[in-house]
């Protein structure tokens, strides 16, 4: 009887232990085949995500372009008709360009200028030899000149303003443009009517603006002759936010048609601060007003 039994008992044990593998088996490939129906599933939902993003994309593709191609109409119509929006508006104007910095060249600023009737009467980029105190004692001393008692770099700027304002050439000036301190295009023997301060530069130099820039400024408003800033759109570090405190009408943005219209009808008439950037209150002069009812509402927003 007892190797009965324990056949009877092994032989329990097997079947049991049988029926476990099975089920075992049997529960891994349900889970297994539920894995393969969920990541199915995913693989699909992905592909349609995929097809739904690359539709929007090609459509937004489309609506680019779109905007583009008119952008690029709206350039040629603007292009095409600024010559004759600013046409003879300055006509007679004596007109000189200061560059504060050789940074930036805005020589092409003279062609709009002729455009609009005006005359560029020279155009001078004061150089960083200019601020060194002691390179211009030791011209002041080779000229027999006196050396002013204040500081010899803004006393310097201010009488090569006072100079090409009222059209006087003197040795100091000529020597400046001899020695590079200054360089000097076109000729300063006419009395200016305007002057165009052209700022923007590589680098923060807020002692430089406060010497040179500012004190053009002041000798302009002192001889009662016109002033307005202007920049290129891309200036690394902008002088706007400081034209801006010296009071004067500015454009940020010269080096687009827009701006060269802005500089015009702000030259006739209508100041204010105008261009893209931050510092700009207005993107162009308002044409629907006359000059004074333009300035008188610019007074009433501010």
């Amino acid at each position: 009887m007892a190797p009965n039994l324990k056949f009877f008992v092994l032989l329990v044990i097997s079947i049991f232990a049988a029926l476990g593998v099975g089920i075992y088996f049997g529960f891994t490939l349900d889970a297994q085949n539920l894995i393969v129906d969920q990541r199915e599933d995913i693989i699909r939902e992905i592909e349609e995500r995929f097809d739904y993003l690359s539709n929007e994309n090609q459509e937004l593709k489309a609506t680019i372009e779109s905007i583009l191609d008119a952008n690029k109409n709206y350039e040629y119509f603007i292009d095409s008709i600024y010559e004759e929006t600013i046409k003879n508006k300055l006509s007679g104007l004596n007109v000189v360009i200061i560059e504060t910095n050789n940074d930036y060249m805005y020589s092409g600023v003279g062609s709009v200028l002729n455009v609009a009737g005006a005359n560029l009467t020279s155009l001078i980029t004061i150089n960083d030899k200019f601020l060194d105190e002691q390179m211009l004692i030791n011209l002041y001393n080779r000229l027999g000149l006196e050396i002013p008692e204040g500081d010899i770099v803004e006393y310097t700027v201010g009488l090569v303003t006072e100079s090409v304002i009222e059209g006087k050439p003197n040795i100091l000036v000529s020597e400046l443009n001899n020695e590079e301190f200054v360089k000097i295009v076109g000729l300063i023997n006419t009395p200016v009517d305007y002057i165009i301060i052209a700022g923007g530069s590589l680098e923060a130099e807020n002692e430089r603006i406060n010497k040179l820039d500012r004190s053009i400024v002041s000798i302009s408003r002192k001889k009662d002759i016109g002033i307005i800033g202007i920049e290129k759109l891309d200036v690394i570090y902008s002088y706007i936010g400081n034209y801006k405190k010296f009071n004067i009408p500015t454009v940020d943005n010269i080096d687009t048609t827009m701006g060269k219209v802005s500089l015009i009808l702000a030259m006739e008439g209508r100041p204010g601060h105008y261009g893209l950037k931050e510092t700009a209150e207005e993107l162009v002069p308002n044409l629907e007003l006359p000059f004074v009812q333009h300035n008188e509402v610019r007074q009433g927003n501010d």
